[in-house]
């Protein structure tokens, strides 16, 4: 019976570990607090993100999306191109399954809050699109090379 015991306690307290994880990732680390994930190996928060962020000034239009200026590297660049054209991304598609998870309806949904800084597939997407609209490829090109480089059987 003791065995039965310790058995259910344990398997609950792996349990609420596994469901306080993304919220235990995220605490200060010396004082610094830090996102949880990060892309390519490099950390991309320079802070904890929070969707209320999205506020503008008085006067100004609502931001689109998240502040560039709270991560660093590759997905500071990515989310400084969604906030500059968010009319390109928002007629992309993202193929890291966030459609279907998170209900994302095009690749602008995915930097609207913090899901664009904590996907590899979403910043590649947008990197890309950058990449090809400096060049001046035009919109069917640049959704045919993102279906081509992140599409999996799709």
């Amino acid at each position: 019976m003791r065995r039965v015991i310790i058995l259910g306690t344990s398997f609950a307290a792996i349990l609420a570990l596994a469901y306080m994880w993304p919220v235990l990732g995220a605490l200060n680390v010396n004082g610094n607090a830090r996102g949880a994930m990060c892309v390519a190996g490099h950390c991309c928060c320079m802070g904890r993100a929070e969707a209320a962020d999205t506020t503008a000034p008085k006067n100004a239009q609502p931001r689109l999306t998240l502040d560039p200026n709270q991560f660093v590297g590759p997905v500071k660049e990515a989310y400084k191109f969604a906030e500059k054209n968010p009319e390109l991304l928002a007629q992309l598609h993202c193929y890291c399954g966030c459609d279907k998870a998170e209900g994302h309806q095009n690749l602008l949904d995915c930097y609207r809050g913090t899901h664009g800084a904590s996907c590899e597939i979403c910043t590649g997407e947008a990197l890309l699109a950058k990449r090809m609209s400096e060049q001046g490829s035009p919109v069917d090109q640049i959704r045919n090379a993102i279906r081509r480089n992140f599409a999996q059987d799709n």
